[in-house]
């Protein structure tokens, strides 16, 4: 019998940790099933830096305490860089290996979408030599790909300012952006396209937060990388933030004796004091509250949302020790927040056969979305020519009242039409994050997340499958109590991911979409919920929705399918030079519209 404390009792769970500075390092009780690798390059004549050799070094230390078996590199040749790498990764293909850290603080550089780690004695003038002489660190993803029963963490910190000094300058500054591949995490420590100071102190930024969230013993992988992230972030008033691709599909602990699953009670009881702090937190006004949100539940129930309400939100006064010059960390400084590229461009179009037109907008009248089954569409993202990523979007979402959207649903396991659902925008409330459709019958958050269902009932909070921004490998959580009308109180708890960006065909047209995934429980049936979502950005509802259910036995009880078959939507912000696509019957939605990063 399949029941939610069985599954939660067989979850693989994976633990690591690392070495001192030299070449191999083992601690007494290290694992051989978990392996690390750490380099740390400093000595580079023409850009030297300060910290990475303490930073590869504490990290080592940390992961080497953790019981792995490590190999720590320091100031490494091109030939020595080389045979570490080619050493990390044949190690990682054993079977026997279950986890594998590798580590890395030096200049890095990108290139054609490609991701370069730069040895301490090569000198660069040109591209070619960008390509020739440092190491590729796609190739370790490429010898590593379609690797299984193990998990493979990377983690760069390697975006430092100006890798040449005053000699060749390559036309993209940092690291590209490369999506997770199966079974990986690659953390980075600022966002794509950016770079980070080396630091003041003993450790760089990112690194300094890393090893203090790495050391708590009985932190998740991913959720010490957010508490990271947020904490960055602050320090650096928003200039840096890293980011994470992930397609990890269990728990990753770096300490061997906190390697257990949670048990139900223990994430009943985590979901209440999330409720908790949403309840108190809700209806706050200044971003310092939303921060503070997020320094507790980093991989909170609301912590999607509350990346929203920060976009949007005033920052607090700035204290007197800012004011005089010494920098604030605090969760009260005020804090721009980075997003990406947001999809702010819809173009009207009149079907298949006939030209792609676009309306310039009038003095006080938006453009308007218009998606209709009777001359359906292909939508498609003005995407980076980047191959190795799908990209990074804002979800974009603006509703006016007077949207509308119509949805068809179907029962698939009796093959047969449930309903059409038309959907009209009633009332619009950004001070309370609350959007009504059809005089309040359902309602909404800003991000289009459900709070209530004309048939289901209400639930106390949002149900959190929406995310702030749509990036392939990023990870949340969503939990909720939903007072259903008719099996009474029921607690809903999803692990969500969005897995891909795919082609998907509806009556409206094929997009170009986002698929995120959730899967969970819901209690006290014992019921096993899985959610599918296709999202584009910019479009305030969900293209199709997929929900399947299965009962403690195993047996499907639930295969619904809603897809979208009209949308007329209005938007606000002006100032946005639509695009045509060039191609009869074909929307393309932009990022000519950016927001700041």
């Amino acid at each position: 019998m399949t029941t939610r404390r069985t599954v939660l009792k067989a979850m693989s769970v994976a633990s690591a940790g690392v070495a001192t500075a030299g070449s191999r390092a083992q601690a007494a009780s290290a694992d051989p099933t978990r392996i690390g690798l750490v380099v740390g390059n400093a000595a580079y004549a023409a850009a030297p830096l300060a910290n990475p050799r303490h930073d590869a070094a504490a990290m080592g230390d940390l992961l080497a305490s953790a019981g792995f078996d490590v190999d720590a590199r320091f100031d490494t040749t091109r030939a020595e860089l080389l045979a570490a790498v080619d050493s990390f990764a044949e190690a990682a293909l054993r079977p026997a290996t279950r986890l594998a850290v590798f580590y890395y603080a030096g200049h890095g550089a990108q290139l054609e979408w490609r991701n370069y780690l730069l040895p301490t004695d090569v000198t660069v003038r040109s591209a070619e030599e960008l390509r020739r002489k440092c190491v590729d660190l796609g190739t370790v993803f490429e010898r590593l790909a379609g690797s299984k029963h193990r998990h493979l963490i990377f983690i760069l910190d390697a975006c430092r300012d100006n890798p040449f000094a005053s000699g060749y300058q390559p036309t993209q500054k940092g690291l590209s952006q490369f999506d997770a591949p199966a079974g990986t995490l690659i953390a980075f420590s600022t966002s794509p396209g950016r770079v980070a100071g080396d630091g003041v102190g003993r450790h760089g930024l990112y690194t300094q937060h890393l090893l203090l969230e790495l050391s708590n013993r009985s932190a998740r992988l991913e959720d010490a990388l957010k508490r990271v992230r947020l904490s960055v972030r602050l320090g650096s008033n928003g200039r840096q933030v890293p980011w994470e691709s992930t397609s990890l599909e269990s728990d990753v602990f770096l300490f061997p004796d906190t390697a257990r699953a949670r048990t139900a009670d223990e994430l009943e009881r985590e979901l209440a004091a999330d409720l908790t702090a949403w309840r108190q937190v809700r209806d706050a006004r200044t971003q310092a509250d939303w921060l503070q949100y997020l320094r507790h539940h980093p991989n909170g129930r609301f912590a999607e949302i509350a990346q929203a309400r920060l976009a949007t939100l005033p920052p607090a006064a700035e204290p007197a020790a800012a004011a005089a010059g010494t920098p604030d960390t605090s969760a009260s400084s005020s804090l721009p927040t980075p997003m990406a590229a947001a999809a702010r461009v819809f173009i009207e179009a009149s079907g298949p056969g006939a030209d792609t037109q676009v309306s310039a907008p009038r003095l006080n009248e938006a453009p308007r979305l218009v998606l209709d089954a009777d001359s359906p569409l292909t939508v498609r993202l003005e995407r980076d020519a980047n191959p190795y990523s799908a990209g990074r979007f804002a979800l974009g979402r603006r509703f006016s009242v007077g949207d509308r959207y119509e949805y068809r649903g179907s029962d698939e396991l009796g093959n047969g039409l449930i309903a059409s659902v038309q959907l009209d925008v009633t009332l619009v409330d950004p001070s309370r994050d609350r959007v009504e459709m059809n005089d309040g019958q359902w309602v909404f958050d800003l991000l289009g997340n459900r709070v209530r269902h004309p048939q289901l009932g209400e639930n106390d909070v949002p149900q959190q499958l929406i995310p702030a921004e749509l990036q392939v490998g990023r990870k949340w959580k969503a939990g909720w109590v939903r007072n259903d009308r008719r099996t009474g109180r029921q607690i809903i708890e999803l692990d969500c991911h969005t897995e891909a960006l795919e082609d998907i065909a509806v009556p409206a047209g094929t997009f170009q979409a986002f698929r995120i995934r959730g899967r969970g429980w819901k209690e006290p049936d014992g019921i096993a919920l899985d959610w599918v979502h296709w999202v584009v950005p910019g479009l305030n509802v969900s293209v199709r929705v997929d929900i399947l259910s299965r009962n403690r036995r195993g047996v499907v009880v639930t295969r619904e399918r809603w897809e979208l078959v009209r949308a007329a939507q209005q938007e606000h912000e002006q100032g946005c030079a639509p695009r045509p696509s060039g191609t009869p019957g074909t929307l393309v939605i932009g990022r000519s519209c950016a927001a700041p990063t």
